[in-house]
């Protein structure tokens, strides 16, 4: 709150220019993303994201099988259906974790461009085997699309180690920020197969445009900028090993405080942990 009272800068305020290079490298250690990755905050909230993410990557024809295990894998299929997607799914029983093999067998029906799934889904409490997820989709050619939108900065990620594409997260979660913002991670992977961006204001390559080489795009508000830089740096100063210990540990309170709810025990038997709460 503190930093959001600083004065306000112009979206080309040299001044504003440094933070948001400050704010791509917070965002690239925080995702553990690979070299040449575009990693920065879309102006709008976690859907932002996740539209951002499907506008570049799906287009007319572009065959994503999406993981449905709760509203917003359904939500995630969808808006690939609305950006000309053929969606196939592999759905899941609300409450609990996808297996790794339904996808593997989903994955053998036919050629896949994209694999889509939700890290930890909201409205069910799940956290889905997501590293195992992404190996079976590569073994398949397929590029990984990951909703992070509870798990970034909350439960472990690592963009490179896991072989994710393209992440979409928000500030007002695990990050602790306000809601305004989405952090994005577009690896070039992604990059090499973008497809012709139907949305002007969600095409990453004008945002890159942006973001990098200074090219004017849209009026980023830079107070939520002062904010979700602030957020990062707390996230750094605790350590990201640290921070999703303390996660996993009033995880455990809780789980153990309301043990016995039928969500809990759900949870416990899918061998994952609630993520988040609204929307």
């Amino acid at each position: 709150m503190r930093a959001m009272a600083a004065p306000v800068l112009s979206h080309l305020d040299p001044d504003l220019v440094t933070l948001l290079d400050d704010v791509r490298t917070r965002l690239a250690r925080a995702f553990k993303a690979p070299e040449g990755s575009l990693t920065i905050a879309m102006s709008g909230t976690g859907t932002s994201g996740m539209e951002a993410m499907v506008a570049n990557l799906v287009g007319d024809g572009t065959r994503v099988l999406v993981i449905v295990g709760g509203y917003f894998g359904e939500r995630l299929a969808e808006i690939c259906r609305r950006y000309g997607g053929v969606i196939s799914r592999v759905d899941v029983e609300w409450g609990r974790a996808v297996d790794p093999e339904a996808v593997r067998a989903a994955l053998r029906g036919g050629k896949v461009d994209v694999v889509a799934c939700v890290h930890a889904e909201t409205s069910t409490g799940v956290l889905n085997p997501v590293p195992e997820i992404a190996a079976i989709a590569h073994d398949h050619g397929a590029l990984v699309l990951v909703d992070a939108v509870t798990s970034f900065g909350g439960h472990p990620i690592d963009v490179a180690g896991w072989g994710l594409d393209a992440v979409y997260s928000c500030t007002q979660k695990c990050i602790g920020a306000p809601s305004g913002m989405a952090p994005v991670a577009w690896t070039p992977a992604a990059q090499a197969r973008k497809v012709a961006c139907r949305s002007f204001y969600l095409d990453l390559a004008l945002l890159e445009d942006f973001w990098v080489r200074r090219k004017y795009h849209h009026t980023l508000s830079s107070t939520m900028i002062y904010a979700l830089r602030e957020a990062l740096m707390a996230v750094e100063e605790e350590g990201l090993e640290q921070r999703w210990a303390r996660h996993h540990k009033n995880h455990k309170a809780l789980a153990s405080a309301f043990s016995g709810s039928s969500t809990s025990r759900s949870a416990r038997v899918s061998g994952h942990w609630p993520g988040r709460s609204g929307g």
